[in-house]
C-alpha cells in the first residue's frame, strides 16, 4: 500500500519544535523571541560539524549541538524544547561561526560571518509577522533558526515553524581550509588515518552510489536558488468539484515549505517539488499528492523563463479529469506550454461507504512505493 508521504511530512513538522511562550508583548515592537538553532545538509551530501555557534545580542552565542547533518535542505531534524526558557526569549541571530567537513568533497570549510543589517532586519520582521496556520487555525511563530551547509561552502539560512519553512538567506559563503584529521576530531584517527578514508567510510550505500553516479554537481544548487514570477492554477473537468483552498501545500525545490493560505508574503517563488491538495465532489473527498520529476522541473522553468527581460508571468497548471484519474500538468508562459509528464501521482478517495477502510488509494501512476528523490535536496 502506498503511503501518504506528504501528510506524514506535515505531521512531522508539527512535532519538531516545542516552544512555550506566554509573552503578550506587542509584536510590532518586540525584539526578543524564543528560538532554537539547528544545522542540516543535503541528504546525499552529508557533513560533520566540529563546532557551530549562532551569535545573538551583544556577543552571546547559541551552540548548535548536532554533529552529523544530512536531513535535507531546509529540514530541521530532531525535537527540541524551549519550555524552560526564562523571560521573553532571545535577541535575533546576528552572527555565525561554523567549521565542518564535507564527506563527499573531502574538504573542510570554515565560516565566521557577521550578518548584514538588511539580513538582521529581514529575520526580525519574519519573527514579528509570523503566519496564520489554517491547518491549526492559529497564528504561528517561527521557532527554529536553521543553518543549511551545502557543497562548495555555500550556507543557506532558514526560519522554520509548524508547516512552514522559509529561506531567508542563500548568499553566505564559507572558506576552504586545510586541517589534519586528528585536529578535526582526535577520535577519528581510531577509525581511519586519512581524511579520504574517513569520509568514504562515513557515506552510506545510497550516498556512495549517488556520488559515483552524479559527483558533486555544484551548479545544481544554483538552479535550486532560482525564483520565478508565476501563479498556480487548478482546473477540474467535473464542474461539481470544489477545491479545498485551506489544504493546498507546496514543497519547493529550494527547501521552502508552506500552505498556500498561510498569509506569508511571498514574492517570486522557487520551482515546486511536491504539491498536496484536496477537493470534494458531493460527499466524496479526493486527496492528491504530486511528486514532480527533478530534471523535468528544472528544464521546464529554464525554458519557460529563458527570456526574463520580458518579465512574463507564468502559470503552473494542474488539470484534473472528469473521473479524477488523469492529470495534465504544465507550466505556461505566454503562449508556450511545458508539460510535466514524468510526475508521480497518488490520489486517495474517501466516501461515506469506505471511510472506515484502511486503504483509500484510488489512483497512482508508478510502480512500487518509492518516490524519486532529488539529487541535491
Amino acid at each position: 500500500m502506498k503511503k501518504h508521504l506528504l501528510v506524514g511530512l506535515l505531521a512531522i513538522t508539527g512535532c519538531v519544535i516545542v516552544i512555550a511562550c506566554n509573552n503578550k508583548q506587542d509584536m510590532s515592537t518586540r525584539t526578543k523571541f524564543p528560538w532554537v538553532a539547528n544545522v542540516t545538509a543535503p541528504r546525499n551530501y552529508p557533513v560533520e560539524v566540529k563546532y557551530g555557534f549562532v551569535g545573538f545580542g551583544q556577543g552571546q552565542k547559541y551552540p548548535i549541538m548536532s554533529s552529523f547533518a544530512n536531513a535535507g535542505i531546509g529540514i530541521s531534524k530532531g525535537e527540541v524544547s524551549f519550555a524552560d526558557l526564562d523571560g521573553e526569549g532571545l535577541d535575533m541571530p546576528n552572527h555565525l561561526e561554523v567549521l565542518w567537513l564535507s564527506y563527499t568533497e573531502r574538504k573542510f570549510y570554515k565560516a565566521d560571518i557577521a550578518f548584514s543589517e538588511r539580513l538582521q532586519t529581514k529575520i526580525l520582521n519574519s519573527f514579528r509577522e509570523g503566519y496564520y496556520n489554517k491547518f491549526t487555525k492559529k497564528q504561528e511563530a517561527y521557532s527554529c533558526f536553521l543553518v543549511t551547509l551545502l557543497p562548495g561552502g555555500k550556507i543557506w539560512l532558514y526560519l522554520n515553524g509548524t508547516a512552514r519553512y522559509s529561506l531567508v538567506c542563500d548568499t553566505l559563503q564559507a572558506d576552504t581550509i586545510n586541517m589534519e584529521l586528528g585536529d578535526f576530531d582526535k577520535d577519528a584517527l581510531l577509525v581511519d588515518s586519512t581524511v579520504e578514508d574517513y569520509c568514504k567510510g562515513n557515506l552510506n550505500e545510497e550516498q556512495a552510489v549517488n556520488l559515483k553516479k552524479n559527483g558533486v554537481p555544484y551548479e545544481l544548487w544554483s538552479k535550486y536558488q532560482e525564483r520565478f514570477n508565476y501563479d498556480s492554477k487548478f482546473e477540474f473537468e467535473d464542474k461539481n468539484s470544489k477545491l479545498d483552498s485551506n489544504t493546498i501545500v507546496y514543497e519547493y525545490i529550494n527547501g521552502e515549505f508552506n500552505y498556500a493560505c498561510d498569509g506569508v508574503k511571498v514574492e517570486d517563488r522557487s520551482r515546486p517539488k511536491q504539491l498536496y491538495l484536496k477537493w470534494n465532489v458531493a460527499d466524496t473527498t479526493y486527496t492528491g499528492e504530486f511528486f514532480f520529476d527533478e530534471q523535468e522541473m528544472l528544464d521546464a522553468f529554464s525554458k519557460g523563463f529563458k527570456n526574463k527581460a520580458a518579465n512574463a508571468r507564468g502559470t503552473f497548471m494542474v488539470k484534473v479529469s472528469k473521473y479524477n484519474n488523469r492529470f495534465d500538468i504544465y507550466l505556461q508562459v505566454g503562449d508556450n506550454k511545458y508539460y510535466l509528464k514524468n510526475s508521480q501521482i497518488d490520489v486517495f478517495k474517501v466516501t461515506p461507504e469506505n471511510e472506515k477502510d484502511d486503504d483509500h488509494l484510488f489512483y497512482w501512476n508508478y510502480e512500487g512505493e518509492e518516490v524519486r528523490k532529488y539529487i541535491g535536496a
